[in-house]
């Protein structure tokens, strides 16, 4: 990933993702790869986001990679919990 910008403020997100491949198990039977963190910031009126990977950015600190993590486990309860084709 190209460097972050430095005059910006950025949130950083733990996410999960999907890779696509319709045999891959990761996928199918959880909620994808990962958790894996990312950063956006805003250019103007656009959203950017940029990759950072599975270790923690040093701008995170314990108490907010805390809050991220429990916000990824609330995320994949309330997927669990929504029945198939109810989208």
């Amino acid at each position: 990933m190209s460097k972050l910008p430095t005059d910006q403020h950025i949130t950083y997100q733990l996410q999960y993702r999907k890779c696509g491949k319709p045999t891959c198990g990761t996928c199918k039977n959880g909620p994808g790869h990962g958790p894996y963190w990312y950063a956006y910031w805003r250019e103007g009126t656009k959203l950017r986001s940029g990759y950072i990977g599975k270790t923690q950015p040093t701008a995170v600190s314990a108490t907010n990679a805390e809050r991220a993590t429990q916000r990824l486990a609330a995320q994949a309860q309330r997927r669990v919990a929504v029945p198939v084709g109810a989208h």
